[in-house]
């Protein structure tokens, strides 16, 4: 039978050592089925024939990290992110008009925050809720807190001296106003999904390591799949949070093989702790506030005795642990749970570790799983929260990408999307150009490395990751050859083509050589 697609004149880097490179490839029924200088013979006239103009075609990219479904609601509102001072954020908030009574917001950075009253005030008495950067603080006006009856009650409600709240949430406590919120409408969320999607897909993403769902997730995702418009390759995942019931974790162990054509399950989960900036991470010495000593689980050991429960079942554990102890006792728990052959377990973000972590995370075939635009958002010159938290000793451990990599540890690379940007040539750079710790800086082959073939070997997914007969058809298509192009450059060299599973899901014809 002729290929369904054919993509000729293209300067293709496999990642294949058989084959490294080639100039044209065929498709048919999503596999591919010839890669070469010329692939004629697998044509005829019903093949579809795009011809690069010389532009380069890659394994499909796919972001180990990514939250496409949280973030269409988390996006929703007023966009904060790039304000340069409190002033400009209540401007912008300020020229916005509520919608249903309530006005949401998302990206505001911690260093540039203004207070809940002053945002309250800035919009006129409305309920305001605003989104910090990394989605795990939140800002409520007065308004938003009396429509939720948000009281000190919770410890994750930040309290005056009097105790009443002053707005800010951090972590679970956001819930309490979201409840009270209006949410988006079931058409609008689908079709803010999809258009969600399209968006990634324009950024040369063909697939993403999903890094929270449920059984809602699941039903969504079949009816994406159904209309046609899920265009991304997706691991998701259970997320299991301390108010998960044994009677939920006994069905949900059940649905370890769940899935659908470009989707599936198999991955639990977990919160260690929350973040830096906030004062929520798990740290093994407090921060300069005296703040991040404790667990997001109150129960530690509950928490690894439901991993254990999960990794036993043949699922693969992905764990929140961005302070050394959250890492340190997720790491401990993985080793006395186990893995299922062929899986192997994630610890994720891992900002500032120590040594002995470093040499314990590929002993003990744990994957490293890491977002370089992160460390974009860290102040080089050792100023802003995240750094002012930390000091300097620990700041000088940021995000050891190059060490992990020389300990010998699988590493992944995505973008925490909504956190931070999504765009994959933008993580390319920032994994190559890093100025906080310079040190840390990793090559042009492992960056890609970490959003193409590493992707797949965490998976389990043998049939993505690089180019070659038989594999599917996923292909991330840039004008420029990322390794052979300047790492400042990257951020504007643009995607041509996107195929997913041999659909053409981009295109662009003005952007080829």
């Amino acid at each position: 039978m002729p290929a369904d697609l054919a993509i000729v004149n293209a300067r293709i880097r496999t990642l294949d050592s058989a084959r490294p490179f080639a100039s044209a490839l065929a498709v048919r029924g999503g596999t591919i089925i010839a890669v070469g200088e010329d692939v004629g013979d697998d044509c005829d006239a019903t093949t579809e024939v795009i011809d690069a103009g010389g532009a380069a075609l890659l394994p499909g990219l796919v972001d180990s990290h990514i939250h496409p479904f949280w973030g269409a609601e988390a996006t929703r509102g007023v966009d904060l992110r790039g304000c340069a001072s409190a002033s400009e954020a209540l401007e912008r908030l300020a020229a916005a008009e509520p919608q249903r009574g309530w006005l949401f917001a998302w990206g505001l950075d911690y260093d540039v925050a203004p207070t809940a009253a002053a945002i309250g005030e800035a919009c006129g008495g409305a309920a305001v809720y605003v989104q910090l950067a990394d989605l795990h603080t939140a800002l409520a006006s007065p308004r938003a807190l009396e429509l939720a009856h948000v009281t000190g009650d919770h410890e994750y409600v930040v309290v005056d001296e009097h105790g009443a709240p002053t707005g800010e949430l951090r972590e679970t406590a956001g819930d309490l106003v979201l409840r009270a919120a209006p949410k988006l409408r079931w058409p609008q969320l689908h079709a803010r999904h999809a258009e969600i999607l399209r968006e990634l897909n324009a950024l040369g993403l063909t697939g993403g390591h999903v890094m929270n769902g449920d059984l809602a997730t699941l039903e969504m995702l079949r009816e994406l799949e159904g209309a046609g418009e899920l265009t991304m390759r997706l691991r998701v995942p259970f997320w299991i949070t301390p108010e998960t019931t044994d009677e939920q974790i006994e069905h949900l162990l059940t649905l370890r093989d769940v899935r659908g054509r470009l989707w599936r399950g198999g991955v639990a989960k977990f919160f260690a702790d929350g973040v830096i900036d906030g004062g929520t991470a798990w740290l093994e010495a407090p921060d300069t506030r005296g703040e991040s000593v404790a667990p997001f689980w109150p129960d530690p050991e509950r928490m690894a005795a439901v991993m254990a429960r999960f990794a036993e079942a043949g699922f693969q554990l992905a764990t929140h642990t961005i302070g050394d102890a959250a890492a340190r006792f997720t790491l401990g728990a993985y080793i006395r749970a186990g893995a299922a052959p062929g899986v192997r377990h994630r610890l994720e973000h891992l900002e500032a570790i120590p040594d002995d972590l470093v040499q314990s995370i590929p002993r003990a075939n744990v994957v490293a799983s890491m977002q370089p635009i992160h460390v974009s958002a860290v102040r080089a010159d050792g100023t802003g929260t995240w750094n002012e938290r930390l000091g300097p000793e620990r700041a000088a451990r940021a995000f050891r990408m190059r060490d992990l990599l020389d300990a010998g540890a699988v590493l992944a690379l995505g973008s925490d999307w909504p956190v931070a940007d999504a765009d994959p040539r933008r993580g390319l750079a920032a994994a190559q150009l890093r100025d906080v710790v310079p040190s840390q800086r990793i090559t042009a082959e492992e960056a890609l490395a970490g959003y193409t073939t590493v992707p797949a070997l965490v998976a389990g997914d043998e049939w993505t990751g690089c180019i070659r007969e038989g594999m599917r058809a996923d292909l991330t298509g840039m004008e420029l050859d990322p390794i052979d192009t300047p790492a400042a450059e990257l951020p504007d060299n643009p995607v041509w083509l996107t195929v997913v599973a041999g659909r053409v899901v981009l295109q662009r014809s003005d952007v080829r050589l």
